[in-house]
């Protein structure tokens, strides 16, 4: 056997951090020759607790309920002490499981959710207030570690100490007089650990061992501060304006009297991060929404977002740092649409940029469409591609991917999704017709010929190659004309985009005029 081994000298150094580590406190660790156990202590019997090596609550022996001889029922059956684990072991016909469970008044301090595999292996996690998941407890069949800072906000609130209670035993041969190691019993104390190290013969062999526990006591100054306090809210600042030295003015968006016409302004930038994850998050002109907040934003600006600063106020704290990154310097105020709706309470038809107003305009011209055909000239996106439509935007800068990405969605939702077996009911089909052409012999069949609109849409179409590509440098010829008719350069991918958004509004406008008028509809 290694001396250091003997000595328990790992343990020992172990001690010294409290079985802390990145954060992490080990509270329950279970081997042959090892345990590390824990509890909690009220303040009362804390000075009592740290005399001795007596643990107290010992595993299995919990304390919890417990029914005297007088009938009387305590919840502890220790008076100052409260188990923080609880050791469970169950026999029974043809088996037997054991696993340790977590004090269920913490769980529900924290309001912790659970995901198990087993009892024997599962984790615990707090949901801030962004719905993102912070893991608490790691639950090893052998080993459970608990996050520091959590269990140092339980304690300051409760008032309690939490008590990391120890024993390591090594029992083997060893050369005594070699290492110079003498046999001892003491106690070695501070000011919050009290442990034992018994060195001595035993049957043959020989025996080191140490029993203890080190105390974490928590801070009065914290027991009035906890997570959910919304009296300690922190308020980013943000640019409202400039001083008199033409330097920016910065004003935090708690919700005050004097601040509730301030308005500041952001990259368009910052909305990409909801728009990347439309699973999570809803953009319109007016709101950023999730599960777990609402902003109220003018996002009917080409160039930049505008909010009333005291709306940045109801963000959580985080979200609000996000927004702080995109922070511009004033621009030229808040749109019309947005005036008009968000000030005066007179909701306009629309939004104003071209994305957004695309969007608010395919819907309606479906639904006009279908009530005066019967059928719709789009059809529904498949389920997995719900989001296509959801984070459809003009790229905020001029970047390939985006701009890519951005546009194959319009393809998808539209000339990909054109009902063909409705518009091939009302033509003549020749081999090899598609979508587009389809659509043109059925305006001749209403004895319209759209020739502008039909060109933009099979550039649009042969743009494809090049989209799934992410790049245009190997295009095909018919992509090289679509990439020549948009005038698609390195830096005009948001020109490109808006007037690709523009030109897919003009068809709706113009399919609608043409044909869902009352005087030129033919309903079958």
């Amino acid at each position: 056997m290694e001396l250091d081994y003997f000595l328990i000298k790992e343990r020992i150094k172990q001690l010294e951090t409290t079985f802390i580590k990145d954060g992490w406190l080990t509270i329950y660790e279970s081997s042959e020759d090892d345990l590390i156990y824990c509890c909690l202590v009220h303040n009362s019997k804390i000075d009592e607790y740290k005399t001795d090596t007596d643990w107290v609550i010992t595993p299995y022996y919990e304390g919890k309920p417990a029914v005297f001889g007088d009938g009387t029922y305590k919840t502890y059956s220790e008076d100052g002490y409260e188990p923080f684990i609880f050791i469970k072991h169950f026999n029974f016909n043809n088996g037997g499981e054991k696993y340790v469970d977590i004090s269920e008044e913490f769980v529900l301090y924290f309001k912790l959710y659970e995901r198990a595999e087993s009892k024997q292996n599962r984790k615990y996690f707090f949901i801030d207030e962004l719905g993102d998941l912070d893991e608490v407890i790691n639950v090893e069949p052998n080993r459970i570690r608990i996050k520091l800072k959590y269990l140092k906000e339980y304690i300051a609130i409760r008032q309690l100490h939490f008590a990391v209670c120890f024993e390591f035993m090594r029992v083997g041969n060893i050369d005594i007089s070699e290492n110079k190691i003498e046999f001892i019993d003491k106690d070695f104390k501070g000011e919050n650990y009290i442990y034992n190290h018994l060195i001595r013969p035993l049957d043959g062999k020989f025996q080191s061992w140490i029993l203890g526990k080190k105390i974490i006591s928590f801070d009065p100054s914290k027991s009035k501060s906890y997570h959910f306090d919304y009296e300690n809210q922190v308020y980013e600042s943000f640019i409202t304006g400039y001083d008199e030295e033409g330097n920016e003015v910065y004003q935090d968006c708690s919700k005050t009297n004097e601040k509730y016409f301030v308005v500041t302004y952001f990259k368009k930038d910052v909305l990409n991060k909801y728009y990347n994850e439309p699973q999570k998050y809803e953009v319109d002109g007016w709101y950023v929404k999730s599960n777990f907040f609402s902003l109220k934003i003018d996002n009917n600006n080409e160039d930049y977002v505008a909010v009333f600063l005291i709306e940045l106020g109801y963000l959580p704290y985080k979200e609000q740092l996000h927004w702080k990154h995109y922070n511009i310097q004033p621009q030229k105020g808040i749109s019309h649409a947005y005036y008009q709706t968000m000030i005066e309470g007179n909701w306009v038809d629309h939004p104003e940029t071209p994305d957004l107003f695309f969007k608010h305009k395919f819907e309606q011209f479906n639904k006009k469409w279908e009530s005066k055909f019967g059928w719709r000239l789009y059809k529904a996106l498949a389920k997995e591609d719900e989001h296509l439509f959801k984070a459809l935007h003009i790229p905020t800068s001029n970047n390939v991917k985006s701009f890519c990405e951005q546009i194959l969605s319009i393809i998808k939702i539209t000339i990909d999704r054109l009902n063909e077996a409705e518009l091939a009911k009302q033509i003549t089909l020749e081999e090899n017709d598609k979508g587009i052409t389809k659509l043109e012999k059925f305006l001749a069949v209403h004895q319209m010929k759209i020739p502008d609109m039909i060109i933009f849409l099979r550039h649009l179409w042969n743009l494809r190659s090049g989209l799934l590509a992410h790049s245009f440098s190997n295009s095909n010829d018919n992509c090289k004309k679509a990439i020549k008719y948009f005038g698609i350069r390195d830096d005009s991918y948001v020109e490109v985009a808006k007037d690709i958004f523009t030109k897919s509004i003009f068809t709706l406008n113009t399919l609608e005029n043409k044909l869902l008028t009352d005087e030129n509809v033919e309903t079958k």
